[in-house]
C-alpha cells in the first residue's frame, strides 16, 4: 500500500462541483454531486502522482489541511487520500 494525501478544494457552479488541488494543480477535476467529485479526485490524483513517480519526478510536498483551510475559508476543503497502488 503506497497512501498519498492531499487537499482538495471544491468549489460548486451551476452544473458542477470543480475540484483543485492546491499542491498538484495537473489533477483538477469536476463531479455532479460530491461523491462523484471526491471519486473523479481520487482518481485524477492518483493519475498525476503516479505519472510524476514513474518518470522519476518526487511528488510535490502537501500543504497542511489547515493551512488550506485559512486560505480557501468561503470554499470546502477536503483531505483526499488514495493508495496509488490501486490506480
Amino acid at each position: 500500500m503506497e497512501l498519498v494525501s492531499y487537499g482538495a478544494v471544491f468549489t460548486p457552479t451551476e452544473k458542477e462541483i470543480q475540484v483543485d488541488f492546491p499542491d498538484v494543480p495537473e489533477a483538477f477535476t469536476q463531479g455532479q454531486t460530491m461523491d462523484e467529485a471526491i471519486e473523479n479526485a481520487k482518481l485524477g490524483l492518483a493519475i498525476v502522482i503516479n505519472d510524476k513517480l514513474g518518470h522519476f519526478e518526487p511528488a510535490p510536498a502537501a500543504t497542511p489541511i489547515d493551512q488550506l483551510k485559512t486560505a480557501f475559508p468561503d470554499r470546502e476543503v477536503r483531505l483526499i487520500e488514495v493508495d496509488l497502488e490501486k490506480y
